[in-house]
């Protein structure tokens, strides 16, 4: 379908909050990032922020854990500025609308979800990780858990990688962590928590980051 130059000119002049109001970055089983919404990258349209990592670091834990879904009630004092601006999916044929709680600014996005994906099913995902990034429909790709979602930009990857150290210093010892020289992604378990980091290969710009914390429900391995 060809857009015409009056709309595509319209486009252009929109924020880039308007262009992907309709996005959410979610978290699924094994701790990648969840994109829902028709972008394939990570924090589309963000700033890099000028938080140091371990203030980036501090701000996660102070926002995620160890309560996870209450993190919206202590997102209007973040030194990200965050503003409650939700991600609202319409109903689609017999799909009903989505409505997941999301926080946003300049340089950073928050969302939250309490695991009610009805509304979710057929919707556009994309799973960047790594070098490599999974398109397709949610469903076969899903979210895990009650889950809190931090994504950022950082200035380049060595500073992304700092955050890897501060958290195994934080947390202790990942489950996993895998740290290459393009990316970096795992995971540490403290109490009924799983806590993710995922540092996907980006080949231009700040470095963005995908940081969650999961509730694990009981019997899940």
């Amino acid at each position: 379908m060809k857009v015409s130059l009056a709309v595509a000119a319209t486009l252009l002049l929109m924020p880039q909050a308007k262009l992907f109001a309709q996005s959410a970055t979610l978290t699924v089983k094994d701790g990648r990032a969840l994109v829902i919404g028709g972008e394939t990258s990570l924090g589309e349209g963000l700033d890099a922020t000028d938080l140091a990592p371990a203030s980036v670091v501090e701000e996660f834990t102070r926002l995620c854990i160890p309560d996870p879904q209450s993190a919206g009630s202590r997102a209007n004092t973040s030194p990200f500025s965050l503003k409650r601006d939700n991600a609202v999916f319409p109903a689609s044929g017999k799909i009903g609308e989505a409505n997941i709680a999301r926080w946003t600014s300049k340089n950073a996005s928050l969302f939250l979800w309490a695991g009610d994906d009805s509304g979710l099913k057929g919707r556009p995902i994309a799973m960047p990780s790594r070098a490599a990034t999974t398109v397709g429909p949610y469903g076969p790709f899903r979210a895990f858990g009650e889950q809190c979602n931090l994504v950022i930009k950082i200035s380049d990857l060595s500073q992304a990688l700092v955050i890897t150290e501060l958290l195994t210093v934080q947390l202790g010892a990942p489950g996993k962590l895998v740290v290459k020289n393009t990316f970096a992604d795992g995971y540490w378990i403290t109490r009924d928590l799983r806590v993710n980091i995922n540092i996907p290969t980006t080949r231009d710009g700040p470095q963005p980051v995908h940081l969650s914390v999961q509730l694990i429900p009981a019997g899940a391995k």
